[in-house]
């Protein structure tokens, strides 16, 4: 029920390899995950941690404590989940859409998708209100608060292009979107008095929507899939254009996960050369000596690309967020042991050097258990998930000090 507190056994253990401490935050039966990277799960201040639990009914928004464990839930879902991107096998129209919640640590408010209506609720008073029901037939994704809280961006394509066959329908979906060129719209919500506007219309399958961290009139946004012209694209004062094609240059490019730097002033993601289908969707077709995996960065200002190659051997797939200078990137993947690793790159001389913090151990099976680390406000700590120590394919939080030096043999 909404305003029920719980309580977590926190844990915290050791990394054998790099002597750092990390706690483990979610203790109950269930599957426990932090919002979507592309959204900090952080309070101001750092004190609580936003998760997406499921134990007892829901799923479930819930705000944890770092001082003791103990969780207040936020909503009241009793229908399960609603079918949207990367949940497909969700309810029409019923239940909470598990890719909608995003966080604004100013306002301390949270947007999130119910029963095809969108909410906007205020983490401590609990008071919630209603910004409209989702317009018609459609399907979402990600979406995304403004800076300032003031606007929700959220994508939406017709529930059509989500009926497709049997198989795998991530796939299938990327699939009828490019064959039949169908277009997503972009809404924007003025959550202050509810109105709706439709930013733009644009073929193809739009998702992992972003605001600019200072200017609400720039919205990152990819198209998912197919060969409606992916990848990246901004819309920034009344223009859209692409930032990074995918099918660019002679070998095959492929290229995922953009963000925003916490300064605003670049994009960082990453990507492989020399494969010709999403590693994380199809079996490599090239030997690994042909292939060369990169994490990339786009300067705003001087409209450059910098891409670093990752060293040999290094090829796993992962998710890359910045710290708030932008000098320091924390990822899950890139090297094939499961672990959470701080980079620190040089874009003008590509190089970079790679600090292990701690095995994650995520077995990457299904969306909810991807590691998606994440620092926290004041960069100290790094949030992530993952099924190590839990039912496989269930998650549980952890948090690992960023900046704690390594204390090798500890207890």
């Amino acid at each position: 029920m909404k305003g029920t507190v719980i309580k977590h056994q926190m844990k915290e253990r050791v990394d054998p390899e790099t002597g750092r401490r990390v706690k483990q935050l979610t203790s109950l039966p269930g599957n426990f995950h932090h919002l979507y990277f592309t959204s900090s799960s952080f309070t101001a201040g750092d004190t609580h941690v936003l998760y997406i639990g499921d134990h007892g009914s829901g799923p479930n928004l819930f705000k944890l404590s770092l001082a003791d464990g103990s969780a207040v839930q936020l909503t009241d879902n009793r229908n399960g989940i609603m079918r949207s991107y990367v949940y497909y096998d969700g309810k029409d129209n019923v239940g909470l859409a598990k890719a909608s919640p995003s966080y604004n640590a100013a306002t301390n408010r949270l947007l999130y998708i119910q029963d095809d209506e969108i909410r906007l609720l205020h983490v401590d008073t609990l008071e919630e209100t209603s910004l409209g029901k989702l317009p018609g037939k459609v399907m979402t994704g990600f979406t995304h608060l403004s800076a300032d809280g003031t606007i929700a961006a959220v994508p939406i394509i017709a529930e059509d292009a989500f009926q497709v066959g049997s198989g795998n329908p991530f796939g299938q979906i990327r699939e009828k979107v490019a064959r039949e060129y169908l277009s997503s719209r972009m809404l924007l919500i003025n959550v202050e008095d509810a109105s709706t506007k439709e930013l733009f219309t644009q073929p193809g399958w739009i998702t992992h929507v972003q605001f600019h961290p200072e200017n609400d009139g720039a919205l990152l946004y990819n198209h998912e899939g197919g060969l409606v012209e992916q990848r990246i694209w901004l819309y920034a004062e009344g223009a859209i254009r692409k930032v990074r094609e995918q099918s660019a240059g002679e070998n095959a490019l492929w290229i995922c996960h953009e963000m925003w730097t916490q300064s605003g002033k670049g994009i960082i993601y990453h990507g492989t050369y020399g494969i010709p289908n999403d590693p994380a969707m199809a079996e490599l077709s090239r030997p690994q000596s042909e292939i060369a995996s990169f994490v990339g960065h786009y300067e705003l200002e001087t409209d450059e690309f910098r891409e670093i190659l990752f060293p040999s051997g290094m090829q796993a797939y992962g998710h890359f967020t910045s710290n708030s200078t932008d000098e320091v990137l924390v990822t899950d993947g890139v090297i094939d042991d499961r672990s959470i690793h701080l980079v620190t790159p040089d874009w003008r001389n590509g190089t970079a050097s790679w600090t292990k913090l701690c095995a994650h151990g995520s077995s990457f099976g299904v969306q909810d258990v991807h590691p998606h680390p994440i620092f926290s406000n004041d960069d100290r700590y790094v949030l992530f998930t993952s099924d190590a120590h839990n039912e496989k394919l269930k998650g549980h939080l952890y948090i690992v000090d960023a900046t704690d030096a390594a204390n090798k043999g500890g207890d």
